[in-house]
């Protein structure tokens, strides 16, 4: 079952990256890279020091996802928005669950192994094997538009 906060967490930073002046994709690539690699575990921002050891261990991070502009955007506001903090990171596999499934979904379509792909994501045969069914699911159910005031009252 996915933990709600996991998912609002990686939201928040992708909307928080693209807020920065970040395009989306880029934002994607290095939130992903951050939940791959600090995954599972609590990291503490500093709020001043952008050479010191954890701003550098982050910005590491992000530089193997995307360029170094881009890198030091992204450190510089989550600097100014969680700095002094420590913060958990989700993993990337429930973070970014359904993507991870149409990935799967695409990947095993045009001929890679499940083995390889529960290999590459670091996942169970089995996990892999339920996220190839739901980005099946996904990808093939027809969905309707979102409709922003459906919920309200009448």
């Amino acid at each position: 079952m996915k933990n709600r906060n996991e998912l609002n967490f990686a939201e928040d930073l992708v909307l928080l990256c693209t807020n920065a002046g970040v395009g989306n994709e880029d934002a994607q690539k290095a939130v992903r890279a951050l939940c791959r690699y600090f995954g599972g575990q609590m990291i503490y921002v500093s709020s001043r020091k952008d050479n010191g050891v954890s701003a550098n261990a982050i910005r590491g991070v992000l530089l193997d996802a995307v360029n170094e502009t881009i890198a030091d955007l992204i450190l510089k506001k989550l600097m100014t928005v969680s700095g002094g903090l420590q913060i958990y990171i989700p993993l990337e596999r429930r973070a970014f669950r359904k993507i991870i499934a149409l990935e799967i979904f695409e990947r095993y379509g045009k001929g890679v192994s499940m083995n390889d792909l529960a290999r590459g994501y670091n996942i169970s045969f089995t996990l892999a094997y339920r996220l190839w069914r739901e980005g099946q699911h996904e990808k093939n159910a027809k969905t309707i538009p979102y409709l922003p005031f459906l919920e309200l009252p009448q």
